[in-house]
Formats: C-alpha cells, structure tokens, sequence
C-alpha cells in the first residue's frame, strides 16, 4: 500500500474507531438472525487533506451496539449501484467500505440493503458544500473572533467545530443547530490564551440523516467533513 493511501486508511479507521469504542466487535452471519432486528449504520468521511473521501458501512444485530454481522446471500449492499463486499478487523469487527472519488462527492449518494429476505430498503443523502469564508485580516485578542462559513442548514443534532491544531493552548468551539448565524465565535479567553501570532484550527462538520427505509431495529447516516486547517494572524498585543 501506498504511504498516502496507509495515511488515509489509519486517520479513516481512526474515526470509526472513536464512533464505535462503545460497540460490539464480535462477528455474526445475518442469515442467523430475524431480519427485522438488523441495524443500519452509514458514514460518509471526507479529509480535504486526503485524496478520497470513506463510505463504512456496518450491520449489527439487535441495536448501534449490537454483533456485527456479514451479511449472507442474498443479503447484499450497494452503494450508487456498486455491491460491496464484506471486510473485518481487531476492533471494528465485520464492516463495508469502498473510496469515493472526490468529484462524485458533492451531490446525491444512493445505498440499498437487501436483507435475507430480498426486502431492499433504499437510503439517499446528500453532501453539500461546505467552506470557511477568506480571512485575511489579522485577529485582534481583545474582541471574540467571527469564523463565517457556509454549510447546509444544521438540523437535529448536526453542528460544526473547530478545533486548534499545534498549539499548548488547544481549544474546541461547537456551533449547533439552535444557533442561526453564519460564523462560529472563538472566544477571547481563548485568543488571549494564545502564545504566538498564528492560529490554527481544524473546521469539521457532522450530519445526521434519518433513513427513509429502515427495518423495525431502525439505524442512521452519519457523514463528516473535514476541511484544510486554516490559519489566522493574530494581533501579537492586546488593543
């Protein structure tokens, strides 16, 4: 394997691993099992530091925490009409993957399941744009400082944050859905924190998206974007 593509997949499992440490990893067959007791999860991750975005994919029985479970002729998984095929390893047990090429990331994703019983349940969703507006200006310490950015309409429990890179003095600044403005606040307290003359923080934003076909266990998406870091001058004294 590449040394990029070696870097991709460790900091990809890296975050399945954070969003599955309470989980199962044991390893079933969807053929043992009632079908309607199959959970549904999805996950679109994308790095803009990376050249391919993630799509992971795992069945478990009996809830988000349940056994993992490979799934059994004729139970398939397609994703934008490819069938993918079933993966596992130590920590995240039986799982689906495939890279998708970053100029089909912006726009529709279909995945269909198809259970034991050739009942398909089809989920799509959409990845929109998503941007920290140009910052060009230095950052006064004695004022909060107003990240605006651009992103779909948050919802439920979708927000963005910011978290400071390469600094003693780190940081992180959420931004949920029950705020309505078009920037994240960066506090005084924590620009007054700050040693140096630069800044950088990390934006990254996380959706949750209902399914429109589930069976009765239920399930969700989950998709994550991650931008290039970006840098901000800060004023060196506090005005």
């Amino acid at each position: 394997m590449k040394h990029n593509q070696k870097k991709q997949f460790i900091g990809f499992f890296a975050i399945v691993f954070l969003l599955t440490s309470c989980s199962s990893n044991e390893i079933g067959q969807s053929k043992d099992v009632n079908q309607e007791t199959i959970y549904q999860e999805y996950r679109l991750a994308y790095n803009e530091t990376e050249k391919e975005a993630s799509l992971f994919a795992q069945f478990r029985f009996a809830g988000e925490n349940g056994t993992t479970l490979e799934l059994n002729n004729p139970a398939k998984l397609e994703y934008n009409g490819t069938v993918l095929k079933v993966d596992s390893n130590n920590f995240a047990g039986a799982f689906y993957n495939t890279a998708v090429p970053l100029k089909k990331l912006i726009g529709q994703h279909k995945i269909v399941f198809t259970d034991g019983e050739k009942r398909t349940y089809e989920n799509s969703f959409t990845i929109d744009s998503f941007y920290i507006r140009a910052i060009t200006d230095a950052i006064s310490k004695s004022a909060p400082a107003l990240i605006k950015f651009r992103a779909p309409a948050l919802e439920g429990e979708d927000y963005i944050e910011l978290n400071s890179e390469g600094t003693d003095s780190s940081f992180t600044v959420k931004f949920t859905a029950a705020e309505k403005e078009d920037y994240i606040t960066i506090p005084v307290s924590e620009l007054q924190r700050q040693k140096g003359n630069e800044l950088v923080v990390v934006p990254t934003l996380y959706r949750k998206i209902k399914l429109q076909q589930q069976t009765k266990e239920g399930g969700e998406i989950t998709t994550i974007q991650t931008l290039q870091p970006v840098k901000l001058k800060l004023l060196t004294e506090i005005l």
